[in-house]
């Protein structure tokens, strides 16, 4: 992942969901008592991320809350306006030497997702079901009509179904219903009182929540498809990240497919060669 910088006020307004507790957190302070960083520095302990303070003072409040101390130099004379900005350049040097060390023997073009850019490889799919406390799910042996209600009261457009241990089993999103009524021949009460398990699409593609967003949108575009479960690691759905979501973040999305031109393998069709020094017959209606 690569660094992002982050003010404390940032951070206290919602930012700290990008921090993940595989990152490490460098805070610079000329004091050491800076209350914003104070607030944060909480935070990060019971989120489980090391913190390392760059900061003049070992008895400083900033100090004793990190993992890590780097003491930076202290002006000798505070009314001195040359020297107050030796705890500043202190801490530029040894950043510098920081990031050095991380650069060496490392290849970070190659750490981050395919064309992905600082912002996209910054979020994960944790950070954005984070803000959302909806997650439908269903047993597999509930009825159409309850996973119906269920569907539309969350407003995401698909409901995961969970086996009996609670893990992903399958997939029913709003455009299955539509489709099922289309091609429903008897009466509705009997569709819906199906249990979902028979209509559920099975192995839905899915995302974990440790993965980026960007990888999110991959999947969706490679797939043409505009919403995805969300599984911990044992397995059982932790959310739902929508389309929308990701375009909201401004990801950067594929260009559309020009009008009229499709693929071979997405229409199953191959064109068939024609033999070498004959020329393409011509029927009636054929145009020249």
């Amino acid at each position: 992942r690569p660094a992002a910088v982050m003010s404390p006020l940032e951070a206290l307004h919602g930012e700290m969901a990008a921090i993940q507790k595989t990152d490490v957190a460098l805070a610079i302070s000329s004091t050491g008592e800076s209350e914003e960083l104070m607030k944060v520095a909480p935070w990060l302990r019971k989120k489980g991320v090391p913190l390392i303070a760059l900061t003049p003072s070992a008895r400083s409040s900033l100090a004793r809350a990190a993992d890590v101390l780097l003491l930076t130099a202290m002006p000798e004379d505070s009314a001195d306006s040359v020297a107050s900005y030796s705890p500043c350049l202190t801490a530029l040097a040894i950043g510098d030497l920081l990031g050095l060390c991380l650069l060496h023997g490392q290849d970070m073009e190659h750490a981050r997702p395919p064309e992905a850019g600082p912002r996209e490889a910054l979020y994960t799919v944790a950070d954005l079901i984070a803000t959302r406390p909806s997650n439908p799910t269903a047993p597999e042996d509930m009825i159409i009509k309850d996973a119906l209600l269920e569907l539309t009261a969350k407003g995401l457009g698909a409901i995961s179904i969970v086996d009996a241990s609670g893990r992903l089993s399958g997939i029913i999103t709003d455009g299955d219903i539509r489709r099922l009524l289309q091609r429903s021949q008897g009466s509705l009460t009997r569709l819906f009182l199906t249990n979902v398990e028979a209509v559920m699409t099975r192995n839905p593609r899915r995302v974990t929540t440790d993965d980026t967003a960007f990888h999110a949108l991959q999947i969706m575009e490679n797939h043409a498809i505009t919403v995805l479960p969300v599984i911990d690691n044992q397995g059982r759905p932790a959310g739902m990240v929508h389309l929308h979501d990701l375009v909201q973040m401004g990801l950067p999305q594929k260009e559309p497919r020009p009008a009229g031109k499709r693929s071979g393998a997405a229409s199953g069709a191959k064109k068939k060669p024609q033999p070498r020094g004959e020329k393409p017959a011509r029927g009636r209606g054929a145009k020249s």
